[in-house]
């Protein structure tokens, strides 16, 4: 199930960014989401990550986000964290890869979305 799982919201996030669906994108991400490993930034909270998003859409600067080598690390009742692989592409053609950790929370709605993350290595290919 926490497969199934991990790989809807990957699925969903894959999605959001190809359609360049603000909404349906940030339904993904939690308000109290944390974001550590971006560099010259301490943490990157929910309205950051928005922005930032927002301005990547409408410029239409960020192409695709796709996801490799999926490793669960921890499984509780309401937390499910794991290790993936993201590539970014942009509409230039340029990619980054990111090495990620990634906390899923289920919040009070029963909706599952990310509530820490943290790049642990990142270069461009």
């Amino acid at each position: 199930m926490s497969q199934e799982l991990i790989l809807n919201w990957l699925d969903r996030m894959s999605e959001s960014v190809k359609q360049r669906d603000l909404d349906a994108h940030m339904e993904l991400v939690s308000k109290k989401v944390l974001v550590y490993g971006i560099p010259n930034r301490e943490t990157l909270g929910y309205y950051d990550w928005k922005q930032r998003r927002r301005n990547e859409f409408y410029r239409q600067r960020l192409a695709s986000l796709t996801y490799s080598n999926l490793n669960i690390k921890t499984i509780t009742l309401r937390r499910v964290g794991f290790e993936v692989t993201e590539i970014m592409q942009a509409t230039t053609g340029q990619k980054v890869q990111l090495e990620k950790e990634i906390l899923l929370g289920q919040e009070a709605d029963n909706e599952w979305r990310v509530v820490e993350e943290t790049i642990k290595n990142w270069h461009r290919i």
